[in-house]
Formats: C-alpha cells, structure tokens, sequence
C-alpha cells in the first residue's frame, strides 16, 4: 500500500499521547482511589472491632452512614477511573480500525491502482494483527498504574520511622531473614515443633526460646537466647531498616554491665514522649533503679503514666532526653498489657508461645494463674481453640492466659500492666500468691507490677507513685511512712476498707479445690452435643471457611445482572451484537470495493471516480459507526459494572452489620475484611475490564465464525469437531482455574488475619523479641497464597499449547475449503479473502476469550463470596409496635419465664427465668463463670435470642419494639472500654445530639474535664483508634461520661470502674449513688464491695437463679451462697 499504510500508521503518534495523558490521569485517580479505600477499610475494621459496643448503643446504622460517605467518595473516584478507561480501551479497541481505514482511504485518494482482493486482504490481515497487542498494551498500562501507585504508597512506609532502638543492654530486635523462609522449610519445621511440644515431657522448663527455629546444634544458647560470653569481641554495628535482609547470627554481647549487681534496669533522667517530635511530652525526669529479683509495685491515679513508665521500658516510646539500662546477662523481658492480646491458637499454644512444651513446668504454671478448672471444662482441653481476640474467654480467663505467657517464658524482667483488675478478688489473690510470689519473685524474677490494689503493697521491695507523669515517690512501705505519714495513712485506710469488703480465703488450696468441684461449665453456649464431638478432637471454634465447589452458578451471575439492572444488560448486549454487525458490514462493503478493482480496466475514469467515491463513503459510514458503537458499549459496561458494584457493597454492608453477634464470634475478622478489600476491590475495578474482553473478544470469535460459514458453508462441518475439542479443553481448563481461584480467594484470609492480629499484639511481640517466628508465618501464609497464583499461571501456559494446536487446525481448514470452494468457480477471491483474514485473527481471539471466559469465572467467584455474606441471617429489625418517646420512664424489668439461648442449635444459657426488677433499684448479679450473668444482660438487648417467656419494661414486650429504638433507650457501661478513631466529641456523642455544656459536665462528673481542657483541641481532640492516646483507666471514663450523657432510665453495668485507681473508684461511685439515684442499675459483680449496697442481689447458677434477694437478708440467710462470697468461704467463683 506505500505511503498510505504509513498515513494509516501515523494515527499512532497521536494515540500513543492520548494514551500517556490518559495513564498520567489514572496514576492520580488510583493514588487517590487508594487513600479513600485504605480510609473506608479502617471505619470497616473498626466497626467490627467494636461491633458489640455498636449494637449495644444501636450505633451500627450510624457508623455504617459513616461508611457509606467514604464508600460514595470511593464510586466518584471510580467513575472518574473509568473514564479515562473508557478513553483508553476506546483509543485501542478503535484503533486498528481507524488505522485500516485511513490507510484504505489514503490508498483510494494517491495510488493509481485500483484496490484488488490481494491487497486488500493481506493489508486487513496484517493491520488485524495489531488487535491483540493494543489490547495488551491497555492492560499494562492499567497494571503500570496499579504498580507506580501501589511503590509510592509502599515507599512512604519503607522509609518510615521505625521503632527508637538503642545499646542499652537490651537483647537487638530480630531484623532481616534467615535460612528457613519459604514455605515448605517452615511447615516442616513447625510441624515438629509442634510435635515435639505435644509429646516432649521434661523434669524442668529449660526456657529455650523457640524463636530461633534454624539454630545448628553447634550454636550455644544462653537461657535468654543470646550468646553471651565476655571472651568474644562484640558485634559492634547494628543493621537497621526495613531492607536489611542479611543472615543474623546469635548476638554476641561482650559489653560490661555499668549497673551494680543489685540493680536490674535503671532510668537516668529519664524524658519519654509517645511521639516521635516529643512535642507532647507522656514521662518527665524520671530516675529509678528496679532492684534484681525484686517486686516493684507502680501505682498511681489514672492517667499519671503508670502504663507509659512500663511502655518506655520496652522502648515502645521516644526517648526525648536520658537514658535505660538493663543487665545485660539479665535482659529478657516478657509483658502483660492491660488489655490481654491472645491469638487465633489453642489456649496452650498462647501460653507457651512458641517456646517448647514443658510438662512440669506448664501445670505448675496453669495451677498458679487458676487456669485449670477452666481447662478441664474447655471441650478439647488446652487444645481447644480460642477465637480472635479470645472472643470465647471471659476478660478475667484472657487475662490470666496473658500472665500465664509471661511466667512460663522464664523471663528475667516480668512487666505486669494490671492484670488483676480483671479479676475477681479470689482469683486475683490466688494468682498474687501463687503466680507473682512463688513462682516469679521467689524464682529472683524481676516483677514490676502496675497495680490500683493497695492490699498488696506489703509484698513490695519498692513502691512508685506515680503522678502527672513524674516519679513522685519511691521505696519500701517504711521509707514511704517515714517521709510522707500522711499518705501512708491513706493507703492503710484504703486497704482496710478492702480487706473488710473483699476478704480473702483462709485457705486459698482449699478455694482453689472447692473451685475444681463446683467451677461452671465454661462454655454454656456450647451444646452437650458439640462438647462430646469436639471431646479429644482439635477443639476448634473457627469453622474453615465456605468453599463453593464446582462451576458459579448461574444464580451469581443472575444476581450480578440483577445489580446491574436487566435492561441495562440487554442494552449492553444489543451495542455489543450492533458493533460486531458494523464490523462485519465494513469488512464484507471493503470485500465489495475490492471485488470491483478487478474490473477496473473495462470501466472508464469517470465510472472509476464515481465507483471509488460510493465504496469510499459506505466503508466510512460502516467504520464511524463501528467506532460509535464501540464507544457507547465500553462506556455503557463500565459505568453499569460500578453501579453494580456499589449496590453490592451497600447489601454486603447493611446484611454484615445486621448480623446476630454469634456471626461475629465464630467468624474472623480477616475473613470478613477480606470480602471488603480483595473482593470489592474486585467487583470495583476488575470484574467489569474481564467482561469487556470477554464479550469483546466472543464477538470477533462468532462473527469470524459467521462469515466463514456465509462464505463457505461445508466449514461448519469441518469445523464442528474441532469446535467440540475446544470446548472440552476449555472446560477442563475453566474448571481448574475457578477451583484455583477460590483457593487464591480462600488463602487470603488467613494472611489478613494473621496480619491484622500481628498489629494488634506488636509491644508484646517485640517485648518477648519472637519477631522472626511471626514473620516466618506470615511469609507462610504468603508463600500459601502464592501457590494458587503460580498454578492459576501455569495452567493458562497449558492452555495456550492447546489452543494453538486448535487455531491451526481452524485456519488450515477455512483455507482449504475458501480456496477449493474458489478453483470450482463458485466462490469471488475477495471473499476468499476475508474468510482466510477472519480465520487467521480467530487465533489469538480464541486464545484471548478462552482467557477472559476463565478469568471472568474466577472474579465472579469474588461476587459468589460477597452474595454469600449479603445473605447470611440477620437480627430483626422491625418492630410492631414503636414505644412513646419518653419510653421507659420507669425502668421497671419483668422476665417472664425466660430461655435464652445464643443460637438455634445450642443449648439454652438460661431456663425458666422470672424477675421483677422494680424502678429504681440497684440490682447486682453475681455467679460463678459461665453462670449466665452476662446472658442476662445480653437478653434485655435482645441479643441473644430468647425463645420462651418474654421480657418486659414498663409492661411493654420489648420482642415488639423496633431493635434500634430498644437499644438506644437503655444504657450499658461494658467491662472492656471501647473507642473509636475520631474526635472525643465524636465519642462522647456520635449522633450529634448534645451540646457542648452537657459534653463537658458529663467529662466533669467522669473526672476528665481536666484532663480534656488540657488538650489543644479539648473536645475536638483527636482519639486514635482503639483510644491508644489514652490508658486504659481514662478509656473506661470516657465510656462512663457516655452512659451519663444517655440518661437513660435503666443502666446495665459490667464493672465499669475495674480499670481505676480506688480513690477515682470511690468517688465515682458516691457520683454514681447520686446521678443514678432515680434510674434501675443492673451491676454486674467481679469485685464483691461494688454490689454490697445493692437493693437486692440476683446469685445464678448454670443458667438458673439460686438466690434473689437483699444483701442483708441473704447475708443472714443460712447455707447462702452469696454470704460465702462476701465472707470469702465460697464454693462460687466471680468471672
């Protein structure tokens, strides 16, 4: 064609600009695309984090509007995407197109030689093959994006600060990689491991870490897991960064101790800051030495710094200014936060967190911390499995888990962040004795015990009071009596006042024994049935995940299209077939003009003109109209895929967080945040470009098809068997890959749960130094998912062999019967021609749609993953009759018969219930663990299912009320105080409802008005997720200030006030006496003093009440079961 081809070509100058602008503009959508769905994932996680809370305060519609907001700015950024993919598949799917038929045009325009089928057709046929690599183009431009994009997100966090870590005796961080870091080296190892833990049986815990899995039986190891000879040289330089992946050796540590014999770790000056600027300073000037094998006790107000002093030991904040030393032969730490961390793992693997099974050593562990009733009651034992979060324990059982870890680590310095908070006062004095004394302080552990309970202070070596961030007192208890008399006398009257309310067993063996015979069953939502199969099996409370087997069905795609809208979806495939119809017109109009150039020698010039000038207008007709069509179906597919995908979300959304709370106790949050990122992500910005390939490519397959048959009709016959062998490799091959898929699908959730569960428990991974052993099984969980990526991978270089194979045969064919049909004269050559161009561009289309047909089942897969949550069972929210607005105005609580029970498979957890809790009284439930206590609670929120009886207040059955308009009447102050990312007003008042004076007297009467006014932003300060720039003392107040903003008649307490010092305690309770003087509060009882002054006190036994009555005429009553627990002689065992 000369020069005209080039002409033809030249409109690649042009695309290839449009297409760099067009890649520039979706490099900045997807970066902004990124940040709102890294945004909208936080407010999701966080809302399943906090989901019991949500319910409980019929928040969840509020927080889901929250999310819905970030989701919406998430769809305008991903029409704005797919505009500028418009424009990009536009440009290449056009393109060859618009190439041909400029070069055509030119070619009518300066050759002299008329266009004749031989030119025509080997020009179409070369000018088609650009077809496939314009399309590969698009797609790697879109993955260029994706890449650029996901490296500079990558690349602020590579660079980022990382944790403030110095020589100050402390054993180094585990950076880097070693030699078992693939998959199968890991499994292997961990599988013996494992083994060896369950069957090794030793006379003593030798305190091998466990960490260090690849250490070569040459390499000595010290108890604390470092080589510590003072005959080697000293490693000297310490790698840093995210990027140092060197081989670590043991570490070699040949430097002097500087501190005396007697003294563990010292702070010299010490200025700590929770961030990195030290512009907010948490600890000022502190100077303490912690005595070897001493009991150090910090105590101090909430919020004086008494849980920032234990964090700067473990280097968790910035040192500002001074310094800390450890011994460095002594410098193994382990750490016990205030709020237990427990994993995914059964209960003994918590415990011996990853260091090797010693039997001796274990019960006696388990004996210390009062955790052997409750593991004989578990299902399978110490083998059962505790769910994320220990969401199947009690917060006292997670607690004692959590120090059990420190004691069996055989660690030299113990920190313990108030554990015995949890705990009730039996079981808290039992762990003290026989946990903290016998076996850490008696062993020449160091303990440093952050406490609020003053009774123990005489087991103190030394004392810290702490204040306003500063050490303000340190000593023994006769130093302390010596210079400040009159504070010392404050603590003697506190303790007195503990000792009377709160005293202990006379015999704590014989409480322990009587607590063996009568502990509860741990688990009474469990069914007698479950328990007996699960009795010796694995004990497992996380079921595997749901796998769809066999093709999707047709249901999905129904429902994907019912997303869409049906008439969307007919109008998508009309524009398709008309597109395909115009292309095969332009092609069979371009045969016509060629046909006619055969006979150009008998026409004359002006018939020529005239000849040239009609084909020339009806193949750009054709051609603009190919174009247009294209355009309008891209379009049209992309903007009704997202559509499609936002309505998905918003189901998938409002069906989750209507979710009965049983759904999120047995299901992980990684499995649930995996529909929300991987497969939204998916529906949002994949799905629709593979159906776009998909139908794309089948129309150039069936109208290559279509014009072979109209041009030589015996190709059908010749074709059907090939056709057949195509099918079936197709179907083998579409088969294996959607299994592949769904295993791709199905491995992410473990790597996300593992993820996010890792971040969750980082200051007590780093505390211990077992970094490596994570992250080994994070890249085990890596390597797990990379294996169905590498198969999926293969499998599509096994079908293209194949294909090939078939393609060949196809083209061998419609070229044998276009010509032999031509030879017997009955057939024109231009016709020929364009059989054998169609056949020849049939190959890579073949290929192409048999890939996207794949590809299309498997990113279905994500929509089969997001309908199965969208229809899981949910709470119900209707009622029949909507309460007065003023409803309850009494408080008045009436079970009538109540059984409750958390599921319809399970045994109730409470039977045959009938209370008249009366307006105004101040109830207190208390009972052994598992004794239903909490179930109470849970059923006056109705959630948990009561399935005989009714419940009343103010004689209105609150099974007719609306659910959101029950719970947003009553109030409860939960045990584990719960925050959330966003201002304290947010918190306080997320509806919006109040105003700023009853903001800060409900923070005045909380004892936060100080502490919030001190702030820059005061109420429009911010709160980090999870509430971690606050303690855990000032958390559980800022909860309190929202049950006071509420003011609702009836209050549900669940120890609300565990986490506090007893001077706040105390007064809040007298604040408490008088606020709530008019209200019903239901107090449940962990410490025995808090429930004293009760009206009346409700004792339940394994679902059932045993006693109910007021304190004194219970106190008074022979054999009752309440007066054991008030006079510490009981047989009854507080959570």
């Amino acid at each position: 064609m000369g020069i005209s081809a080039i002409i033809g070509a030249l409109l690649l100058i042009f695309i290839v600009p449009l297409q760099m602008k067009v890649t520039s503009n979706l490099t900045r959508i997807q970066d902004t695309l990124l940040e709102i769905s890294d945004s909208r994932l936080k407010k999701i996680n966080e809302l399943l984090q906090g989901i019991k809370l949500l319910k409980l305060y019929g928040w969840e519609e509020k927080f889901c509007s929250a999310i819905e907001v970030v989701r919406e700015k998430q769809i305008k950024s991903t029409i704005k995407f797919g505009r500028n993919v418009v424009l990009l598949w536009f440009a290449s799917d056009t393109s060859y197109i618009v190439i041909t038929f400029l070069s055509f045009i030119a070619y009518s325009f300066f050759s002299p030689v008329p266009l004749t089928p031989d030119l025509a057709f080997v020009a179409l046929a070369l000018f088609n093959q650009l077809t496939i690599p314009l399309t590969t183009l698009t797609h790697a431009l879109t993955f260029f994006v994706n890449g650029l994009v996901s490296f500079k997100r990558l690349e602020k966090f590579f660079t980022s600060l990382e944790i403030d870590e110095r020589d100050n005796g402390l054993p180094p961080m585990k950076r880097g990689f070693d030699d078992i870091d693939t998959a199968a080296d890991f499994e292997s190892h961990w599988t013996d491991t494992e083994e060896a833990n369950r069957e090794k049986s030793q006379d003593r815990f030798d305190g091998d870490h466990g960490n260090d899995l690849n250490t070569s039986p040459s390499t000595f190891k010290s108890r604390e897991g470092y080589v510590t000879t003072d005959s080697l040289e000293s490693k000297g330089h310490m790698n840093y960064g995210t990027f140092d992946h060197e081989d670590e050796t043991p570490f070699i540590d040949t430097t002097p101790d500087s501190l005396p014999e007697h003294v563990a770790l010292q702070i010299i000056g010490g200025t700590f800051s929770w961030d990195h600027e030290g512009s907010s300073l948490a600890l000022t000037d502190i100077n303490v030495q912690v005595p070897v094998g001493g009991l150090v006790m910090v105590i101090g107000l909430v919020g004086s710094g008494k849980s920032s002093l234990l964090s700067s030991i473990l280097g968790e904040m910035t040192t500002v200014n001074g310094s800390i030393e450890f011994k460095r032969k002594k410098n193994h730490l382990s750490y016990v936060p205030q709020k237990a961390w427990l994993q995914n793992a059964t209960l003994r693997d918590n415990i011996l967190f990853g260091k090797e099974f010693d039997q001796n050593r274990y019960q006696d562990v388990i004996e210390a911390c009062a955790l052997k009733p409750d593991i004989d009651i578990l299902p399978a034992g110490d083998m059962t499995e505790i769910g994320e979060r220990g969401i199947n324990l009690s917060g006292g059982q997670k607690q004692r888990v959590s120090v059990a870890r420190a004691i069996y680590s055989n660690a030299d310095i113990v920190l313990l962040d108030d554990p015995l908070s949890a705990l009730d006062v039996h079981v808290g004095a039992h762990l003290m004795e026989h946990g903290i004394i016998d076996l850490l302080v008696r062993e020449g552990r160091t303990v440093i015990l952050v406490t609020h309970h003053l009774q123990y202070l005489h087991h103190a070596n030394k004392v810290i009071l702490m204040e306003k961030g500063r050490l303000t007192k340190e000593g023994d208890l006769n130093k302390i009596r010596k210079h400040d008399p009159v504070l010392f006398a404050g603590w003697e009257g506190t303790i007195r006042v503990l000792s009377e309310s709160d005293r202990e067993s006379a015999s704590d063996g014989e409480h322990i024994h009587d607590t063996e015979k009568e502990r509860a069953n741990l688990h009474q939502q469990i069914s007698e049935t479950e328990i007996q199969k699960t009795k010796g099996s694995s004990g497992a409370l996380i079921e595997k995940e749901e796998r769809e087997r066999g093709s999707v069905s047709w249901r999905v795609y129904l429902a994907y299209a019912e997303a869409i809208k049906y008439y969307r979806v007919v109008l998508i495939f009309l524009l398709l077939a008309a597109q395909a119809a115009a292309l095969m017109l332009s092609h069979f109009w371009l045969s016509a003009w060629s046909e006619a150039g055969i006979e150009a020698a008998n026409k004359t010039q002006v018939e020529l003109d005239e000849e040239v000038d009609f084909y020339r207008r009806g193949y750009t007709v054709w051609t603009l109209a190919f174009v247009a069509l294209t355009g309008l179906f891209i379009a049209c597919q992309i903007l009704s895929a997202i559509y499609a995908a936002r309505l998905l979300h918003v189901d998938l959304l409002r069906n989750i967080i209507h979710a009965p709370l049983r759904f999120f106790d047995t299901t992980p949050i990684g499995r649930i945040l995996n529909r929300f990122s991987n497969d939204t992500q998916i529906i949002d910005l994949k799905l629709w470009t593979t159906w776009i390939s998909l139908l794309y490519s089948a129309s150039l397959c069936i109208s290559a098809i279509i014009v072979n048959a109209i041009v030589t009709p015996i190709f059908l016959v010749a074709v059907t068997p090939l056709l057949v062998a195509y099918y079936f490799v197709q179907r083998y091959y579409v088969a294996t890959s959607r299994e592949l898929q769904r295993l791709d699908s199905i491995t992410k959730s473990p790597l996300l749960s593992h993820f996010s569960e890792t971040l969750g428990g980082l200051p007590i991974i780093r505390a211990y130094r077992d970094e490596k052993r994570f992250r080994r099984r994070l890249l085990q969980a890596i390597d797990t998912n990379n294996v169905a990526q590498l198969y999926i991978l293969n499998s599509f270089r096994w079908l293209t062999v194949r294909l090939e194979i078939i393609c060949a045969m196809v083209i061998l064919l419609a070229g044998l019967g276009s010509m032999v049909t031509c030879m017997l004269g009955d057939l024109q050559p231009s016709l020929v021609g364009l059989a054998l161009t169609y056949a020849l561009s049939i190959c890579n289309q073949l290929n192409w749609m048999v890939r996207m047909l794949a590809e299309c089942e498997m990113f279905m897969n994500s929509v089969e993953r997001v309908l199965h949550y969208s229809r899981i069972h949910t709470e119900e929210y209707r009622g029949t009759y909507t309460p007065p607005a003023a409803w309850p105005d009494k408080g008045n609580i009436k079970f009538e018969n109540v059984s409750v029970r958390y599921a319809t498979d399970l045994d109730a957890v409470l039977e045959d219930i009938s209370l008249d809790f009366k307006s105004g009284e101040k109830i207190g439930i208390c009972g052994r663990t598992g004794s239903g206590k909490s179930s109470l609670t849970l059923a006056i929120f109705r959630l948990i299912e009561t399935f005989i009886g009714r419940i009343t207040i103010d004689g209105i059955d609150i099974s007719h009320v609306p659910l959101l308009t029950l719970r947003s009447r009553l109030v409860v102050i939960p045990q584990d105080p719960v925050l959330f990312a966003g201002t304290i007003r947010f918190n306080l008042d997320p509806l919006s409802h109040k105003s700023d004076d009853e903001l800060w007297e409900a923070l005045e009467i909380s004892r936060l008005k100080e502490v919030v006014a001190k702030l820059d932003n005061q109420l429009d300060s911010y709160v980090s997720e999870d509430g971690d720039n606050f303690s855990v003392g000032q958390r559980q107040l800022f909860c309190l200030a929202r049950a006071f903003l509420r003011n609702a008649k009836i209050i549900i307490m669940d120890e609300a006030t565990a986490s506090v010092d007893m001077e706040t305690d105390a007064e809040l309770q007298d604040v408490i006496s008088v606020a709530f003087a008019d209200r019903t509060v239901i107090t449940i009882a962990h410490r025995i003093s808090s429930i004293l002054d009760s009206d009346r006190v409700l004792v339940l036994s394994e679902g059932k009440v045993v006693e109910y009555g007021s304190p004194k005429k219970l106190l008074n009553q022979d054999g009752s079961a309440f007066a054991s627990l008030v006079k510490g002689e009981g047989t009854f065992e507080l959570d």
